[in-house]
């Protein structure tokens, strides 16, 4: 199997990216720390790839057990309309994207990069935040100089791995992580949102459907393994899970 090779560039221009940072940091916000919340050692990230409707049941288990759980986008109000607040919220997405925090509230973390747009802080003014920044190219690296910076994948679902590794975790359990279509190719998210163009990608015998930043998402992800020493176990039937299937045939670390 042959790691994908696509090109596929963030949304938000380093000028844009940078007027957020320095507008997150004007905030005077608690910056990330390790252990904001207890744990059982168990990162448990929710997407909002199709599949994910079918596992509430199972992450509602997951959080009973102590594992913390983190919302993606739209999964987000989707586990909050399903009974489960989670622990965090990760985005790295400097567009403005409110109505994916429609059900925002006291419990959830809201772990936001300082290249997040202002909008979204102003929207959770009154909730729980904490800032992080993402390493990006040097423009924008050169807003928040002087602190820590997170590097990761092009995602907010590979940047919540790289989050949860600063701070403590090794184990990382995905829903809804699917990087491909569903099968009717017409779908990205289980919130009804199309694709525009569209891409085979085969993974062993097998072909998945995938907008170009689903199929980076992939190449990123099988990145993962070569600087972290981590366990990820992907649920559902999608890309990813493929890829994990696919290295543990070939004998390598998932």
């Amino acid at each position: 199997m042959h790691a994908l090779d696509i090109n596929v560039s963030q949304f938000g221009t380093s000028k844009e990216n940078a007027d957020h940072i320095q507008s997150a940091l004007s905030r005077g916000l608690q910056e990330l720390t390790p252990a904001p919340f207890a744990h059982d050692g168990t990162f448990v990230i929710v997407g909002s790839g199709c599949s994910v409707i079918n596992y509430a049941n199972q992450i509602r288990e997951d959080q009973r057990q102590g594992k913390t759980i983190c919302a993606i986008k739209g999964a987000h109000d989707w586990l909050i309309d399903n009974g489960i607040i989670p622990d965090c919220f990760v985005s790295v997405e400097p567009r403005s994207r409110v109505e994916n925090l429609v059900n925002k509230n006291e419990q959830t973390v809201y772990l936001l990069a300082s290249r997040v747009s202002p909008e979204v802080f102003d929207h959770l003014s009154d909730c729980k935040v904490m800032l992080w920044h993402s390493w990006s190219d040097e423009k924008e690296c050169e807003a928040f100089k002087g602190h820590m910076a997170i590097g990761g994948g092009t995602t907010s679902g590979l940047r919540a791995v790289n989050v949860a590794y600063v701070l403590g975790y090794r184990k990382m359990k995905f829903y809804g992580m699917d990087s491909c279509l569903d099968e009717t190719q017409t779908k990205k998210r289980f919130t009804g949102e199309g694709p525009g163009a569209v891409i085979d990608v085969i993974c062993g015998d097998r072909t998945f459907y995938c907008t170009f930043a689903l199929a980076q998402q992939a190449q990123d992800f099988q990145k993962l393994y070569n600087i972290m020493d981590i366990t990820i176990e992907s649920v559902g039937d999608g890309l990813i899970s493929a890829i994990i299937d696919e290295r543990k045939k070939k004998g390598l670390k998932t």
